[in-house]
């Protein structure tokens, strides 16, 4: 195809060289420009050439095979370019069109409202048929479910080497299973847990925070941490987490995306452990993520803890509101009221206060200019009542926000939820 085309522009080439001199040498017969050989003249007599033998010689000085080799050359830069160009332009609309179906998704369902679904439960038909039975019944229309979980282990039929090598594969869902809830008309994000794995931290220790006192891979009640600023680790979880996109999820949600919430001096890291090493980590794993995740038509969320809302520092642990915030689609921060300390926010017991505690959390955060559709919290759906999950969802929506629920039992009582004509 290059040679044809390279033919084409050489073809072009000498009709206008030929034409040119043609032209050049009839203009110059009417004013009597040649010279005649037989004049005698102590001065040089210029002699024009035949306009057949300047084409001639054009030809025989021009380097044919410098023109094919250039030729192609610019032809295959310029062709790179375009696919490079087309490429980008696939995935600028590929996200164009996700976003716009997900807008039309929650003016059409009233926003995002959520519940978690444990991955292991899955496979657990009585678990499954009462969930099932939420999102059909109650305005529930968005499922969490576990992608890659706190064990390690990846829940779907991965083609991952390094998740063969570790042996880390407990398939309990597949394509067919997330189209299914697709049907459903549910929106599906995908739970990748981060940076707590023990199976990869025993498997490379050498990717895994270290403990120079015990000398030993760093252990924090039973969790395992991936150093954050490994490259093997960020670039295994990125292809886990494309994997889950092109099964079908509509969104990758990353959790404990951050450093192990320890003041043990003990820990060592691949770099040094000061705010802007851990902030840097963080952020280039996420804004690598988004890209990558964006361009195959996923968004990009991820779990931090609520007082990250209030501190506007990183916690020791990676998290700034601002910067998570510039490489995320959205944020959720998971504002338990159990969670807070004896006197959060004025509350003398935060976990019975559940409006007080996440209405002002939320405030903290909305204060510091994070826009509502990007913060979207994790509501408490464990030792609470009906009447105390229902203050929860009340909170966030008083706030316009969307929200999801937390239980990892993957129990929900349908009377947490609007009931919606069936």
């Amino acid at each position: 195809m290059n040679r044809v085309i390279s033919f084409i522009l050489l073809s072009l080439l000498i009709l206008s060289v030929t034409t040119f001199f043609i032209a050049d040498v009839d203009e110059e017969e009417d004013i009597s420009y040649f010279v005649s050989n037989e004049v005698v003249t102590n001065t040089t007599i210029f002699k024009e050439l035949d306009p057949q033998v300047k084409v001639k010689k054009v030809l025989r000085d021009f380097n044919l095979d410098n023109f094919y080799e250039t030729t192609e050359r610019n032809i295959d830069f310029s062709i790179t370019k375009l696919n490079f160009d087309l490429e980008q332009l696939n995935k600028e609309l590929t996200f164009l069109i996700k976003r716009q179906n997900f807008n039309k998704f929650k003016t059409d369902n009233g926003g995002i409202k959520g519940i978690y679904v444990n991955g292991y439960h899955m496979d657990n038909k009585n678990k499954i048929d009462a969930i099932l039975d939420i999102t059909d019944k109650t305005n529930i229309n968005t499922l969490v479910i576990d992608v890659k979980t706190d064990n390690g282990h990846i829940l779907f039929e991965s083609d991952n080497e390094l998740s063969k090598q570790m042996n880390n594969i407990r398939s309990k869902y597949d394509e067919f299973i997330i189209r299914e809830y697709k049907n459903k008309n549910l929106y599906l994000i995908g739970r990748v847990v981060v940076f707590q794995d023990p199976t990869f931290a025993k498997t490379f220790p050498n990717e895994a925070v270290f403990d120079t006192a015990k000398k030993t891979i760093y252990s924090q009640d039973g969790q395992y941490f991936i150093d954050p600023g490994s490259k093997l680790a960020q670039k295994y979880i990125l292809d886990i987490s494309k994997e889950a996109c092109l099964l079908g999820f509509d969104e990758i949600q990353f959790d404990y995306i951050r450093y192990p919430d320890s003041n043990y001096k003990f820990m060592k890291f691949k770099d040094e452990n000061n705010y802007e090493n851990r902030v840097n980590n963080i952020n280039t794993f996420l804004k690598n993520g988004k890209e990558e995740l964006n361009a195959i038509g996923c968004f990009v969320s991820a779990d931090i803890f609520g007082y990250v809302l209030s501190n506007k520092f990183d916690g020791g642990i990676g998290q700034n509101l601002e910067t998570l915030s510039e490489n995320v689609d959205f944020i959720s921060p998971m504002v338990y009221p159990s969670h807070y300390s004896n006197g959060s926010f004025g509350y003398d017991n935060p976990n019975k206060n559940p409006y007080g505690v996440i209405t002002s959390a939320l405030n903290d955060g909305l204060e510091r200019d994070i826009k509502p559709e990007k913060l979207r919290p994790y509501l408490q759906g464990f030792w609470h009542s009906s009447e105390e999950v229902k203050e929860n969802i009340r909170a966030a929506e008083d706030k316009g926000l969307d929200w999801l629920i937390w239980n990892v039992s993957s129990f929900y009582n349908q009377e947490y939820f609007i009931s919606i004509d069936s």
